[in-house]
């Protein structure tokens, strides 16, 4: 699963990612959370027929069709409810985005010791995941996302038996291609990440707390 991750977002990482994603909208705002919590402001990429740019969602899916905010955050959802459940299959194929992020903490199941997983290039991951949009009874409008998760591979296994799809390269642009409808062609990225794509390190339990928002964070610390 993925309960919390940095999204960390300085200027060149804008541009790059740009350039990466090819959006056509570009985007100056800076985003600097490194304790992104359920409920809370995340950006992502999608792409629609009007150009595929940056947006702001919150964390935690609230589908078009609820009638009321749900009592459980929907932070994640499983690849195979993507495909054998139709509410969310409609997702899977008009609603898909990517969550840039600078890595994703997990807690270990033996000792809830935190670890902060990240590209093995030091680079960003990106996270697949779905959107939709919800009309409040007051007539508000709330854009909101979940990240989809599947089985863990073996470098994150001794942590934890879930993780988030991550996406690379031109698979990146696949996933945003929002003309790409068929179900058969997308099922092939509802999978793990190579066993070398991440690593991960051990950090401090002051990332426990979703009010603490620093680089402490995400510094390395020594465990026996």
């Amino acid at each position: 699963m993925c309960g919390r991750f940095a999204q960390v977002l300085k200027y060149d990482q804008l541009q790059k990612l740009e350039r990466e994603l090819r959006l056509n909208r570009e985007s100056d705002q800076l985003i600097i959370n490194y304790n992104v919590a359920p409920t809370q402001p995340v950006v992502a990429a999608v792409s629609q027929d009007s150009g595929r740019y940056i947006g702001t969602f919150r964390w935690g899916l609230i589908p078009s069709w609820s009638q009321e905010l749900p009592k459980f955050d929907l932070i994640n959802i499983r690849s195979d409810s993507l495909v054998s459940k139709p509410s969310f299959r409609k997702g899977l194929q008009y609603r898909r985005c990517l969550i840039p992020a600078n890595g994703f903490y997990e807690w270990r199941k033996s000792d809830k010791q935190p670890f902060f997983v990240h590209s093995s290039r030091d680079d960003l991951i990106y996270m697949a995941g779905i959107y939709d949009v919800w009309q409040s009874p007051e007539g508000s409008y709330v854009p909101s996302l979940a990240i989809i998760t599947t089985d863990a591979n073996k470098a994150m296994l001794p942590i934890h038996h879930r993780m988030p799809i991550l996406l690379f390269e031109d698979d990146r642009l696949l996933w945003l291609d929002h003309t790409i409808k068929d179900i058969n062609r997308l099922i092939p990225f509802l999978q793990a990440p190579p066993d070398d794509a991440i690593s991960m390190y051990a950090v401090s339990r002051f990332v426990n707390n979703p009010q603490n928002n620093s680089e402490e964070c995400i510094r390395p610390i020594n465990i026996l």
